[in-house]
């Protein structure tokens, strides 16, 4: 664990698959509605789904339905956004286990707790209010993937942000302590010098990691108060 002598520790937190579960399963019906519609020929399961969890709703649709043009991928974007609104979100989103106890006892004990998301600003700010979180998230950062063309390295711009936080927080090397589920926000904790926990989700795949802890309860991050 890290030093637990400075109060200065700050608490890094990866959304989708770590803080919450359900949006994958609710993004599975709408692409098994896409795939009637647009007569896909293959299964898509929800294994799969989280297989690439994290990427860009333009890459899911790349992916699950390669035959499609670029106008019939816009045209599924635009049919994703209108279904996947804020009513079709609360019917599926839910906390992670222990996610409300860990970020509630870290808030208690005088440290920050900051969501680093690849989603939308609005999107993510909106399900973290639906969890019941926003009281305990101090700040939320949104790289803004999901539902952009634009191709971006993930890790590249959560190392960006890390670093950024570092230096406006004035934190020493391992004080910034960052948890996500994928090794994208695990090798961005680690290039920019952070202490890495990679939360093995129940249900969904594990990428191999070089991260400093793996946990299977978010509760085991409570070591670090």
């Amino acid at each position: 664990m890290t030093d637990k002598t400075n109060k200065t520790k700050l608490f890094v937190w990866d959304f989708h698959g770590t803080l919450e579960e359900g949006v994958e399963i609710g993004f599975f019906e709408i692409l098994k509605k896409l795939a009637k519609k647009f007569k896909a020929d293959r299964k898509i399961t929800l294994f799969e789904v989280r297989e690439k969890y994290g990427i860009t709703v333009a890459e899911y649709l790349r992916f699950f339905f390669p035959k499609a043009n670029i106008l019939q991928i816009k045209k599924m974007m635009e049919e994703v956004a209108e279904i996947q609104n804020q009513n079709h979100l609360k019917e599926y989103v839910r906390p992670a286990p222990g996610a409300i106890e860990v970020l509630s006892k870290i808030k208690k004990a005088g440290y920050e707790n900051i969501v680093v998301s690849n989603s939308h600003p609005k999107h993510i700010e909106f399900l973290i209010d639906i969890v019941g979180m926003k009281n305990l998230i101090s700040r939320v950062f949104a790289v803004d993937r999901h539902y952009s063309h634009r191709k971006q390295n993930p890790t590249k711009e959560k190392v960006k942000i890390f670093k950024m936080i570092i230096k406006q927080k004035n934190l020493k090397a391992r004080q910034l302590i960052t948890i996500g589920d994928k090794a994208t926000d695990v090798n961005a904790g680690i290039l920019a010098g952070g202490t890495t926990y990679q939360y093995l989700h129940k249900g969904f795949p594990i990428d191999g990691t070089e991260a400093d802890y793996k946990i299977h309860d978010l509760r085991e991050i409570l070591g670090e108060i």
